[in-house]
């Protein structure tokens, strides 16, 4: 899924006197990490990466991670003040595994700093190891039983949002290759046509009460 027409080309609109944008963070920007890592912090407080606490969010999430490649985010601004944020990766779900792989002694001391500030965190890392350990969290069964189940509930706690907000459609924008997406998205109801843009994307119209 793209975030923004380009790298380096902000996509920005008008509605009245209001601006909004969508542009990709920068890892090397304080600003922009600062920004997300808030934003992160109150959307989504209550997730198993929040809860390893703002620093591992900062240093290893949105820096690290978008460093590597590994992820990718965008900051959505109101008349230039950030008001959410998207994040997404390009590749398995085993991402946040192999930059640890890559960065395990940063990741170490980062982990050790975050305990010493909120001994709480602790918990939940022995909670998370606890999960990963169990022979169903790890089968393929699994990951095939749940998949589909988890992408639709988040589809459909999207358009709760969007019926909530008064939002009658939204647009997307796919990698015309990524059949999964599309058929993904094609069965969650939406219509879909080649990008003007002159990109190899195809944009989908969803409308948030189908």
């Amino acid at each position: 899924m793209k975030i923004s027409r380009a790298d380096t080309e902000p996509d920005a609109w008008r509605d009245g006197s209001v601006t909004h944008q969508l542009r990709e963070v920068d890892p090397a920007n304080q600003d922009d990490v600062a920004a997300i890592t808030r934003l992160h912090l109150t959307l989504l407080g209550h997730g198993p990466m929040a809860r390893l606490g703002e620093l591992f969010l900062r240093r290893f999430c949105y820096t690290v991670l978008i460093k590597d490649g590994l992820l990718r985010a965008a900051l959505y601004e109101v008349d230039g003040r950030p008001a959410g944020f998207i994040a997404y990766t390009t590749r398995s779900i085993t991402f946040h595994r192999i930059a640890v792989r890559r960065h395990w002694v940063y990741v170490a001391l980062l982990t050790i700093i975050s305990v010493a500030r909120d001994p709480r965190i602790l918990l939940h890392l022995l909670k998370g190891i606890r999960l990963t350990l169990l022979p169903e969290y790890r089968s393929r069964e699994f990951v095939r039983r749940t998949g589909r189940r988890i992408s639709c509930e988040l589809f459909a706690r999207t358009r709760e949002y969007f019926r909530r907000e008064k939002i009658a459609s939204f647009r997307l924008l796919v990698e015309a290759d990524n059949r999964e997406a599309l058929l993904f998205y094609h069965a969650m109801g939406c219509s879909f046509r080649h990008a003007p843009n002159g990109e190899q994307t195809v944009e989908l119209i969803c409308a948030a009460d189908h």
